[in-house]
């Protein structure tokens, strides 16, 4: 689009309404590419039959989104979750392509499941629940003929399927102790027994086993030893790892056909996703892989290892899903979404360090204007997790605030992912009001440049972005404007008491636990120093939020409006943690836009 056809002025709703495609999988025949988008408003399925230049077929079109899909090895059929509300509580429904009909596979719909594996003969699926306690996770193989399921794995804690071995005698199950320290076993379906893969010092992640197709070992991501994931390989006949790829970054992903040839391999090279393909066993690179520009992801191969389907996008080019030719060494793209904003208003983020009050230097993505006006506001967007990292890419919401006039900034503060396991323990337990330290040290580096009004930056953040947001009006009162909290944390006391049962051991493990922190927790909940908050504030919650309960949200509005602060709290009855509808990004984001420009753009 030239710039003498846009439109006047886009509306945040222009930008909203921008869809986008991605965990796309290729079908048994290799007939059909199945996908998720949300062109409905929610995450939906669709098909696209790849032979034919035929429309593109929406399977699914319920109200709440759909979480994942897994594709038969025989047949073409697909297994899908998806949850009610937000609740999380996800079942399994079992979708064939050809008959057009879907079978719910679970029964009990008050429990989580989890999709692990399907079998190469197509008879059996692994996947988890929470049934037995509601805490943990139990390990299951389900016959898909008689629906009759088999425990495997019942040793308790926060336990995942990760599928079959190629002869079906094994399945993989990874124990999360915590969200940084995993183990993996192997559990023999033939005489129960169960070997540990991995028994390790200190802590380490690892990821789903590639298996080669003589059942001998596979390989897997690992970051045992290291202070990053790098991919090993386990014989199964000595029981030994061997690394084969070590790097200076994460390995974020990676896929193996399924003759074992073949492997791809994604690499988070300080935020930014690198693909690379290898020959293995040798693990040569391969060349002149033909490619997208932007950043490549989601790779999935076909059952015969010819084809590989994958996600591709840009700062300024929306998610598609596309089709990578191995013979032809050629790719064509399946879906046409495209922007409704021209991308010539999108803006490429610059990637900076400030110094914090260490000396670290902390990195961010830094969003300015094309045209820099006077001195500017600022809005610094704070990621959730705090085991996550703000990764560039296609950010509409980002872009509309930077078309509106904002400087966004997205810092990845200590205790972020993908920077090494030392810095990401840089904000544990007794560590955590470091973090909010780097806050206020990016307030400083912000207030060095000469188009930026100090006065006016604002925090925003979801989740543990949430509470970074409260941590800061709270602990560094005179530093922000304002502050927009999404399902965040106000009292750690009061989370760990109420968030689900089965999360609450790995949160401890993170921000400290009831038994052994108590006086920790109390000290770094904003609720507990709500009256040094003068900033306004707009929070916005979920009410079937399992992860962090909207009683967060409801007893920081009631002090506040107790100590006549300016706070504004809206809920929506059918979201959980965070806003997965678009009819209710509509209703939020132009409400949040408006409460920010209220005090920002005076």
């Amino acid at each position: 689009m030239i710039l003498s056809k846009m439109k006047a002025k886009y509306s945040i709703e222009d930008f909203l309404r921008i869809n986008k495609a991605g965990g796309s999988r290729i079908s048994y025949s290799k007939k059909y590419v199945i996908y998720l988008s949300d062109l409905t408003g929610t995450q939906q399925i669709y098909l696209k039959n790849i032979k034919e230049d035929s429309a593109i077929r929406q399977i699914t079109s319920f109200d709440d989104p759909i979480s994942s899909v897994l594709c038969s090895p025989t047949k073409d059929e697909l297994i899908f979750s998806k949850a009610t509300g937000g609740n999380e509580k996800h079942q399994l429904y079992l979708f064939n392509v050809v008959s057009n009909s879907t079978k719910k596979l679970t029964t009990n719909d008050n429990v989580l499941h989890r999709i692990g594996g399907w079998s190469r003969d197509g008879k059996f699926i692994t996947f988890s629940s929470n049934e037995r306690n509601g805490t943990d996770f139990d390990v299951f193989v389900m016959n898909l003929e008689t629906l009759a399921i088999t425990p495997i794995y019942t040793e308790g804690g926060w336990c995942d399927a990760l599928g079959f071995s190629p002869d079906g005698s094994m399945a993989a199950v990874l124990v999360r102790k915590t969200f940084n320290d995993h183990e993996l076993f192997l559990i023999n379906l033939r005489d129960h027994t169960i070997t540990h893969v991995t028994p390790h010092k200190g802590k380490a992640v690892y990821g789903q086993p590639l298996w080669l197709p003589d059942n001998s070992g596979f390989y897997y991501r690992t970051s045992e030893n290291s202070e990053f994931i790098h991919l090993g390989f386990y014989n199964l006949k000595n029981k030994e790892t061997k690394i084969i790829l070590d790097s200076e970054w994460d390995m974020e992903s990676a896929t193996i056909t399924r003759d074992g040839t073949t492997i791809v391999v994604s690499t988070n090279e300080d935020g930014y996703i690198i693909t690379r393909f290898y020959h293995a066993p040798d693990f040569q690179e391969i060349a002149d892989i033909n490619l997208p520009n932007g950043e490549n992801f989601s790779f999935s191969w076909s059952i015969d290892g010819t084809l590989l389907t994958f996600s591709s996008n840009d700062y300024n080019r929306p998610s598609n899903i596309y089709i990578w030719s191995k013979e032809e060494n050629i790719y064509t793209q399946i879906t046409n979404i495209a922007s409704s904003v021209p991308g010539e208003l999108f803006i490429k983020e610059e990637l900076v360090h400030f110094k914090s009050f260490d000396g670290r230097k902390i990195p961010a993505f830094m969003y300015i204007p094309k045209t820099t006006s006077g001195k500017m506001p600022v809005l610094v967007q704070v990621h959730g997790g705090p085991e996550g990292q703000y990764q560039p890419g296609f950010a509409p919401l980002t872009q509309y605030f930077v078309y509106h006039g904002y400087i966004v900034i997205w810092p990845n503060v200590r205790g972020s992912t993908g920077y090494g396991k030392s810095y990401q323990a840089l904000d544990d337990v007794e560590k955590r009001m470091d973090s909010v330290e780097d806050l206020k040290y990016l307030h400083k580096y912000l207030n060095s440049f000469d188009f930026i009004d100090s006065s006016k930056i604002a925090l925003m953040g979801a989740s543990y972005g949430g509470y970074m947001t409260l941590a800061g009006l709270t602990f560094q009162a005179d530093l922000w404007a304002a502050g927009v909290d999404i399902v965040g944390i106000s009292n750690f006391v009061t989370f760990l008491e109420n968030t689900s049962s089965w999360r609450r051991a790995l949160r401890e493990a993170e921000y400290g636990s009831l038994a052994n922190h108590t006086e920790l927790l109390k000290s770094i909940s904003p609720y507990n120093s709500i009256e040094k908050l003068k900033a306004p504030l707009f929070i916005i919650h979920g009410a079937n939020d399992p992860r962090v309960p909207l009683s967060e949200a409801e007893q920081i509005e009631k002090k506040l409006k107790e100590l006549d602060r300016q706070v504004d709290l809206l809920v929506y009855h059918d979201e959980g943690h965070g806003l997965s509808k678009l009819k209710n990004r509509l209703d939020a984001y132009p409400k949040i836009v408006n409460f920010l420009d209220s005090i920002l753009k005076k």
